[in-house]
């Protein structure tokens, strides 16, 4: 009987350090998942339809927006251009960001907008994320 008694004790440590570890990377999976994305939004449109979406600048320019899309042949992002002012050269940029979301097949997408310093690498931070779906007309 005095054999069991050592294997009991580590089948119980065993049991408690991996409910431990579950629940350590339970709790930092979903600290990670709800800051990743931002804002979340739901937005419906049919196909060959375009929706606008404003998104507040930085308002000193050195940062920049970046919409992209997890699945483009349901949804085309660009950014709407404007016409260029007389002086191109100076930077100026307090108004909001103007996206266009373009319907393309049905189906579900979901588009990230993430801001990042102008000229810089990687993903950015998340601002907001728009879950689309796109229906036939």
């Amino acid at each position: 009987m005095r054999h069991l008694a050592p294997l009991r004790l580590s089948k119980l440590t065993t049991v408690l350090l991996a409910l431990i570890a579950f629940t350590v990377c339970l709790s930092g999976c979903s600290v990670n998942n709800s800051s990743s994305s931002g804002t979340t939004k739901k937005m419906s449109i049919s196909v060959g339809d375009i929706k606008e979406i404003s998104l507040p600048g930085s308002g000193d320019g050195s940062m920049e927006l970046i919409g992209t899309s997890d699945n483009q042949e349901i949804v085309d992002v660009s950014r709407r251009e404007l016409a260029p002012a007389v002086d191109t050269l100076k930077r100026t940029d307090t108004g909001p960001t103007v996206f266009q979301i373009k319907g393309i097949t049905a189906g579900k997408a979901n588009i990230v907008f993430t801001k990042q310093a102008i000229g810089s690498t990687g993903n950015g931070q998340p601002v907001r994320t728009y879950i689309v779906e796109v229906k036939a007309k």
